[in-house]
């Protein structure tokens, strides 16, 4: 199996243990990839975190310090809601210069994805779901402090979910300790993402608990909605203004609240951090102690229920749908899906354009974060307890069968070739005034190129793509398909980058000729912004009236 390199043709070394296998996700000086241990007794996956050493003209050195303090504080944190530190390797590279420079930071692997990848824009999930999440989101919380750790960058992009289902914190590289043996300072500097910092964080000093209840207070509110209430808490926002007279309660989406949540919610978001709720006050508020069949002693008892409900929001507004028939009606599923039971799961699998099978889904899901690429089989046995991901993995592909891990949603099948996806999706991204750039996906370089893909260096430039010709799209088109980098920025004014892989996929020969064959399998990766931001924009782009009749079916 071919492996991860950078652009320089450097390799990637062995990290504890761990083999390095397929990039997932990152920006700047950083990238994560995923890695196997097929001989480790816990975390046979895991992922890693490379931040480079390696000079560029296009950015500031990286902060060692600020890495080292990372390190240090997220190591000393033992909980089942965060996200698990399993250790950390720098390396310089070798005398030959072969192998990547940089820190290596292992990390557990977040089996089930993006909670937020799974919610979706405007519609939000059910009153239950919130909870239980909310109850996960505060216990991690209670626990960080505890060790007198303020996390300080609390939002969709650093929330992720185990194969169970249960909420991970993940990303403390702007976390700081603010309590040590009794003693509290204040903090300073203003961090993380501007829909979700709370409005004493604007250039005085600040405390470090109630800057993380306010951000849990908008992650809420999200979770209930599908948005976040505001671009920013300043003067400069409208619906922060209107909020602070109270005008804006009276107005959707927050009238769609049920009473009790909004009581808790506007006591986390209260402008005044010294009015604010604590945690402690939190947990005993009548909305947060209510009873929830999905919880028991904070952890998830139904996986596969919770999968199926995170999902129903996604049916029901028609961002995601069941397969249909031909004839326009939904599959049929089983109404209690047993996992272990044969018909409960996928058909065989896909064949890839290079001629590699994609992995069944009863191996262990080659996952991360929800961001995975195809032609990496599983190294690994079947393992217990990933009842949420193989329920996910079984609803949002009961007609085609996804290369194991393919757990972001935001992707669809298609009968059309890649050229004419290529074509479809540019217009649709120039009208929506994103900037974009099309590359050809071959055998050899395609590691390279996904590498390079997640960073920021590389300039994504606008494409001429409304006027291109048909065989400009063609020579955009690689012996396995075609990928489009997008950069714009989102409706609350923050960066959105990522991509859209267009896989050509060879069906089964008995399928080849069938009314439902398909030969592609689009994908969009997000690299950097919000999770519920990057759905809206795969909804727009699938309503628009050149991809639509495109779209053979939505999962």
């Amino acid at each position: 199996m071919t492996r991860p390199t950078s652009s320089a043709g450097q390799s990637y070394p062995t990290v504890l243990g761990y083999q390095i296998v397929e990039p997932l996700g990152g920006g700047g000086f950083s990238r994560v990839f995923r890695a196997v241990n097929p001989n480790a007794t816990t975390h046979q996956q895991a992922a890693v975190k490379v931040v480079s050493y390696a000079p560029s003209t296009t950015r500031q050195p990286v902060d060692r310090r600020a890495l080292q303090k990372e390190v240090q504080i997220h190591s000393i944190l033992k909980h089942e809601n965060v996200l698990a530190f399993l250790g950390s390797v720098e390396y310089a590279g070798s005398t030959q210069g072969t192998h990547v420079p940089g820190l290596y930071i292992l990390l557990e692997l977040g089996a089930g994805g993006d909670l937020f990848d799974k919610i979706a824009p405007d519609v939000g999930v059910d009153e239950d779901l919130a909870h239980f999440y909310l109850v996960q989101l505060i216990a991690g919380l209670v626990y960080i402090h505890g060790q007198g750790v303020a996390h300080r960058d609390i939002k969709p992009e650093n929330m992720l979910l185990d194969a169970q289902g249960n909420l991970k914190i993940a990303d403390f590289g702007l976390c700081s300790v603010y309590k040590y043996k009794g003693r509290e300072r204040t903090l300073h500097g203003m961090c993380g993402s501007l829909p979700y910092i709370a409005p004493e964080m604007n250039g005085t000093p600040y405390h470090g608990e109630p800057v993380d209840i306010w951000s849990a207070g908008v992650v809420l509110f999200a979770l209930l909605v599908g948005n976040t209430p505001w671009d920013e808490p300043t003067s400069r926002s409208p619906e922060y203004l209107a909020y602070r007279t109270g005008a804006l309660l009276r107005t959707d989406p927050w009238t769609r609240i049920p009473a009790d949540a909004l009581s808790l919610l506007r006591r986390m978001l209260h402008p005044d951090p010294q009015k604010r709720s604590s945690l402690e006050q939190i947990k005993r508020h009548r909305w947060f102690t209510r009873p929830n069949a999905l919880l028991s002693a904070g952890k998830c008892t139904d996986p596969v229920t919770l999968a199926e409900r995170l999902l129903q929001g996604l049916f029901v507004s028609g961002d995601m749908q069941l397969a249909l028939h031909t004839d326009g009606q939904r599959a049929a599923v089983p109404e209690n899906v047993s996992l272990s039971q044969p018909e409960a799961l996928p058909r065989r699998p896909l064949a890839l354009a290079d001629g590699d099978v994609a992995p069944s889904s009863t191996a262990q899901p080659a996952v991360g974060g929800g961001r995975t690429s195809f032609g990496f089989a599983s190294q690994l046995a079947p393992t217990q307890g990933d009842d949420f991901t193989q329920a996910l993995t079984y609803m949002t592909q009961s007609a085609a069968p996804i290369p194991a891990g393919m757990l972001q949603l935001t992707r669809f099948f298609s009968a059309s070739e890649p050229a004419a996806l290529v074509s479809a999706i540019s217009s649709a991204l120039d009208a929506l005034k994103a900037q974009f750039s099309v590359q050809p996906l071959g055998d050899s370089a395609d590691l390279i190129d996904a590498y390079d893909m997640m960073g920021d260096d590389a300039p994504v430039t606008e494409s001429a793509s409304a006027s291109a010709s048909a065989s400009a799209s063609t020579a955009n088109v690689g012996s396995r398909g075609t990928r489009i980098r997008v950069s714009m920025t989102d409706r609350r004014k923050c960066a959105l980058k990522g991509e859209v892989r267009i896989e050509k996929l060879h069906s089964h020969p008995s399928e080849a000729h069938s009314a439902d064959a398909v030969s592609s399998f689009i994908l969009f990766r997000r690299s950097k912004g919000s999770p519920l931001e990057w759905r809206r924009l795969f909804r727009d782009i699938c309503r628009d009236a050149n991809v639509r009749p495109l779209i053979a079916r939505t999962t």
